[in-house]
């Protein structure tokens, strides 16, 4: 029998959550992780991203700990490997599938939020790739790819 939704995501999330805090132990001032995946049309992508002192940052950003290049892929490939599964998951149980997961957790407080959409916001944007979301979704956030978006004309 298939799971259920809920079943599927708390899966997701107690996978994804350590995943996250993995990457960060050992890092000094950690307040929060924020994870943000994508998956639209066929492309799917994952990142987590850390509120460090006042300051949210990518993951390549972050003090304290090894943050070359190929652990921050390898860390982006299990989240989206965990992403396919759970896809599956939901194809299997009859459940639309979210195209956007965006969570917050605070380590110390043990808070935990999650959002889900189910709207297709940048598979057919002009501008716009699912490289955005981070950046759409987080404010504080520095602006890596919305930089090279087109200024308005006045």
């Amino acid at each position: 029998m298939p799971r259920t939704e809920q079943e599927i995501l708390n899966d997701l999330i107690s996978k994804w959550v350590p995943l996250a805090l993995e990457y960060a132990k050992g890092a000094p001032a950690v307040t929060a992780v924020y994870i943000y995946a994508s998956s639209e049309e066929g492309n799917q992508s994952a990142n987590a991203f850390f509120e460090q002192g006042d300051q949210t940052r990518y993951p390549s950003k972050l003090q304290g700990v090894e943050t070359g290049t190929q652990r921050i892929l390898q860390m982006q490939k299990l989240f989206v490997s965990d992403l396919f599964d759970a896809e599956a998951e939901f194809a299997e149980a009859g459940v639309p599938l979210p195209t956007e997961y965006r969570i917050y957790h605070e380590p110390a407080s043990g808070k935990l939020d999650v959002q889900l959409s189910h709207e297709i916001k940048y598979a057919n944007d002009p501008i716009k790739t699912s490289s955005h979301g981070p950046e759409d979704w987080l404010d504080r956030l520095p602006k890596a790819y919305g930089q090279y978006l087109p200024k308005p004309i006045d």
